[in-house]
C-alpha cells in the first residue's frame, strides 16, 4: 500500500522528472524537501498542496487517498464521477452527535472521483463533513469530507462508529480473541479507548476522503 510520499515519487518518475525538476515546480529551492516528502519524514504543508497537485497533474483525492486507505491512481480515466447522498450530521473527530439514521441523510449529493468507488456497493456510499481534530495524524482534517461505505466491516482501520451516543469517525483494531475493540484517534493528544465490541454501533467503513482547503 503505497504512502503519499510513495505515489508522488511514482508520479514524479512516470513524468520523468528528478526531484529538482519537482522543487521547482512547487516552490522549494533544493530536492531535499522533496526527498523527505516522498520518504514519508516530512509532510507537505497545507500551503503546498494545491501546488503539488496542480505540478503533477493529479487531484488532490488521487495524492492522499492511498493513505491509509487506498491504493493511489495515476490515470486520467479517473475524471469520471459517482453522485452520491451526503449526510446531515457532521460527524465528530472530537466530540460526538447522535446515532446515524435515515432520516440524517439528505437530499443534497456530492460528486466523487469514480476511483473511490472501485469495488465498493455503489449503493452503500455515504459522504459527510468530519469537524475536529483527532484525526488530524491520519490526514483528516477539520472540515473535509469523508466517504465510507455503510454496513462494510473488513479488517482494522477507520470507520464511522455510535459510542454512547456519539456519531464520529475513528481508527478501528479488533481484538476478537477477548471481544473487544480499540478506539483509536489519530492524534497523540487522545487517548486510545478499549471497550465491549458490543458497546458500539459501526456503521460502516471510511474509503476515502476529501480536503478542504482554505485558500
Amino acid at each position: 500500500m503505497k504512502t503519499v510520499g510513495e505515489t508522488i515519487k511514482a508520479r514524479r518518475i512516470a513524468l520523468g522528472w528528478t526531484q529538482e525538476d519537482l522543487a521547482k515546480r512547487t516552490g522549494y529551492t533544493s530536492k531535499s524537501s522533496i526527498n523527505k516528502i516522498e520518504l514519508g519524514i516530512n509532510d507537505i504543508p497545507q500551503r503546498k498542496i494545491v501546488q503539488f497537485a496542480n505540478a503533477l497533474g493529479m487531484s488532490i483525492e488521487e495524492m492522499f487517498s492511498s493513505e491509509p486507505q487506498h491504493k493511489a491512481t495515476i490515470s486520467k480515466a479517473d475524471d469520471l464521477t459517482v453522485t452520491i447522498p451526503f449526510v446531515n450530521q457532521k460527524l465528530s473527530a472530537g466530540t460526538g452527535e447522535d446515532y446515524l439514521s435515515d432520516n440524517d441523510i439528505e437530499t443534497k449529493t456530492i460528486n466523487i472521483s469514480e476511483y473511490l468507488a472501485r469495488g465498493i456497493d455503489k449503493a452503500t456510499l455515504l459522504a459527510a463533513e468530519v469537524r475536529g481534530d483527532s484525526m488530524v495524524d491520519e490526514r483528516i482534517y477539520s472540515g473535509d469530507i469523508v466517504i465510507f461505505s455503510r454496513g462494510l466491516i473488513r479488517q482494522e482501520g477507520i470507520y464511522v462508529i455510535n459510542y454512547a451516543g456519539d456519531l464520529m469517525v475513528k481508527k478501528l483494531a479488533f481484538d476478537a480473541l477477548n471481544n473487544t475493540v480499540d478506539i483509536i484517534s489519530g492524534n497523540r493528544n487522545y487517548p486510545t479507548r478499549t471497550v465491549e465490541a458490543d458497546s458500539i454501533a459501526i456503521l460502516g467503513k471510511v474509503v476515502g476522503w476529501i480536503h478542504r482547503l482554505d485558500f
